[in-house]
């Protein structure tokens, strides 16, 4: 049997604040846009490819009470492959589902002492 690798770090900006939900089992999770940039060609022209973001458990939690809009965070996942269907056209979608994360920007929760401190890592 062969080693396999799927592994996903992403560095970037959240494009809007996190949509959390509950499903019917009970388990959180929460769905965000991350904004990443890179520079093409020689003209230095910047490129921004929007990635889509999904939390479980404890890192929808921790979404839900300290990620916005415009924090910087680092995140770490896997890559999953899915579609869904819109009026009888099959969309394919990729998601990072994500393991672990780090907000690079300050929290600006909803207060209280058990917040995570700018950089700290939480994984699920």
């Amino acid at each position: 049997m062969s080693r396999t690798v799927n592994k996903v770090i992403l560095v970037g900006h959240i494009g809007r604040d996190p949509d959390v939900r509950t499903t019917g089992t009970g388990t959180k999770v929460a769905h965000v846009s991350l904004a990443t940039n890179q520079r093409k060609g020689e003209d230095g022209t910047e490129r921004t490819d929007w990635h889509r973001i999904t939390l479980w458990n404890r890192l929808a939690q921790f979404a839900e009470d300290y990620v916005h809009r415009g924090d910087k965070v680092y995140v770490e996942g896997w890559l999953a492959y899915d579609s869904y269907e819109r009026d009888g056209v099959t969309i394919p979608t990729a998601d990072v589902n994500v393991r672990e994360l780090v907000l690079l920007s300050p929290p600006r929760g909803n207060g209280g002492d058990e917040g995570q401190e700018g950089g700290d890592l939480l994984e699920d």
